[in-house]
């Protein structure tokens, strides 16, 4: 008997973290929808688990990508 409500008390526990998912989901749905900027990126919603990227200027990005091509455009005259 003891073994059957073990079980009865897993399975109780695993449907409220289930409900407790699906709920918390509908929440995260209804902001995306009504008001989009108060939805949480995914770093701040989830700190423990993703690190927050620094952002990179798009001049930094946009030397590396000259860069890049002026050594591809070198390669590719040669051969």
């Amino acid at each position: 008997m003891l073994a059957a409500n073990a079980r009865q008390d897993q399975m109780r526990e695993l449907s409220q973290v289930m409900a407790w998912i699906a709920y918390g989901s509908a929440v995260l749905i209804g902001t995306a929808i009504n008001e989009p900027k108060k939805f949480p990126k995914l770093e701040d919603a989830f700190p423990s688990l993703f690190e927050k990227q620094a952002h990179q200027d798009w001049r930094i990005m946009k030397e590396r990508v000259e860069g890049f091509a002026q050594v591809k455009n070198k390669q590719a005259f040669d051969v």
